[in-house]
């Protein structure tokens, strides 16, 4: 009970509201990341245009790479004049961070669904249905892979990104300490499982485009190199006692 308490107040303290079930959403957790201030306009028009002049851009890359995107070719391609990008964007590049900012917050989004309560006897189901989850969406939004490795590469992505991992790392703690407690990891224990499979996520599915035929074995992969690690240190604690 002692353990459970000490870990309820430093999930507190991070932010984060716990129940006995479950977890509350977090905020999104890229703050202060970009040297330009973004132009969100209210009106349904405008939003739609702003729609048009993203989804431009982004097909615009991955025809052309980002050095065969200009402010002309994403006016004519979005159907607007000449400029009218100019009246929603500074540059190329505030584009480019508003495509990179949309994607991270709704893949944010289904991190969030599927770390909605803390892991237990059935963890394995719910690292299967993350990681099914994930690379579902990566899937799904492909067409933004171009953009994504560009921004990434920029001063502003290398704040962005760890951001992301350091969010997504400590959001698996949150779900799975009290668990691995329970059955005898000591704290260093749970953060090594922890951020290792993290990386492992990373390394297999979240930072590279997925296609059809390859995402089944992609998840298996990943799923079981990380399933791999938990029942391993799992074991190791069972021996000690």
């Amino acid at each position: 009970m002692a353990s459970r308490a000490r870990t309820r107040r430093g999930v507190e303290s991070a932010g984060t509201t716990v129940s006995e079930t479950g977890l509350e959403p977090e905020p999104f957790p890229m703050i202060k990341w970009r040297t330009d201030t973004p132009r969100v306009p209210r009106q349904e028009r405008s939003l739609a245009t702003r729609r048009l002049i993203l989804d431009a851009a982004c097909s615009l890359a991955n025809e052309n790479g980002i050095n065969g995107v200009t402010m002309q070719l994403v006016s004519q391609r979005a159907g607007i004049a000449a400029g009218t990008a100019y009246q929603f964007f500074d540059d190329l590049e505030s584009i480019f961070r508003d495509i990179y900012e949309e994607w991270y917050r709704n893949w944010w989004s289904v991190i969030l669904m599927y770390t909605s309560e803390k892991w237990s006897d059935d963890w394995e189901k719910k690292l299967h249905a993350l990681v099914t989850a994930s690379c579902t969406f990566l899937l799904k939004h492909s067409d933004v892979w171009t953009v994504i490795r560009h921004v990434d590469a920029t001063a502003e992505g290398r704040i962005a990104a760890p951001q992301m991992l350091r969010a997504q790392i400590r959001r698996n703690e949150y779900c799975f300490t009290d668990y691995l407690q329970a059955k005898g990891l000591t704290a260093a224990e749970i953060t090594f499982v922890v951020r290792a499979n993290s990386y492992t996520a990373r390394g297999h599915h979240i930072f590279m485009a997925l296609a059809n035929d390859t995402v089944g074995t992609v998840i298996d992969g990943s799923f079981e190199t990380q399933r791999a690690l938990v029942v391993e240190f799992l074991r190791r604690a069972q021996a000690r006692r």
